[in-house]
């Protein structure tokens, strides 16, 4: 078995932190100002990721909410990486996130509700009444006819009157299309 490494975090001055400017992730202003409320409420849980250098490479939203909120220091976990290794765990980081099990979802939902945080839980997943609504009914099953087709890429326009009418003798139905 290959042995996993288990790094420590180490607390670090938040002006000490550094971006590129590249990060592909984005978060709208009240997203910025939900992970505040998030910080205020539980505290800063999620270490940033960095490189040696302190480059960030995961938690650029984290580091910025945590300026806003006038953090002097924030969670770090420095990693010996090159920057194309740090480019791809930001890449890795952003995007492996799994999928939502719907009921799973709704069950938690509804736990949060009676338990009465409801407002909580609209206000830091920005739900209206009725996305909350969405996710705590089952889903219509949607019913629709099986239909098969075939797109046909004719040499003109003649060749595809020519298809369409010994098709429609044989009983098939034919949507012609000039694209």
């Amino acid at each position: 078995m290959t042995e996993i490494l288990i790094l420590k975090s180490e607390v670090v001055a938040t002006s000490e932190l550094r971006v590129d400017g590249k990060n592909p992730n984005r978060m709208a202003r009240q997203e910025i100002d939900r992970l505040k409320t998030s910080f205020e409420t539980w505290g800063f849980i999620v270490p940033i990721i960095t490189n040696k250098d302190l480059l960030i490479a995961d938690g650029e939203q984290r580091w910025t909410a945590a300026k806003e909120l006038g953090m002097k220091e924030v969670s770090v976990v420095r990693l010996p990486v090159e920057d194309v290794d740090r480019r791809l765990l930001r890449q890795v980081l952003n995007k492996l996130k799994g999928t939502h099990d719907r009921a799973a979802d709704a069950e938690e939902f509804e736990l949060i509700i009676e338990l009465g945080r409801e407002d909580d839980l609209k206000y830091l997943l920005n739900l209206s009444d009725d996305k909350l609504d969405g996710y705590l009914k089952e889903p219509e099953p949607i019913e629709y006819e099986k239909k098969y087709q075939v797109a046909v890429d004719c040499k003109d326009e003649i060749d595809m009157e020519s298809l369409t009418n010994r098709l429609t003798s044989e009983g098939r139905t034919c949507h012609p299309l000039i694209l």
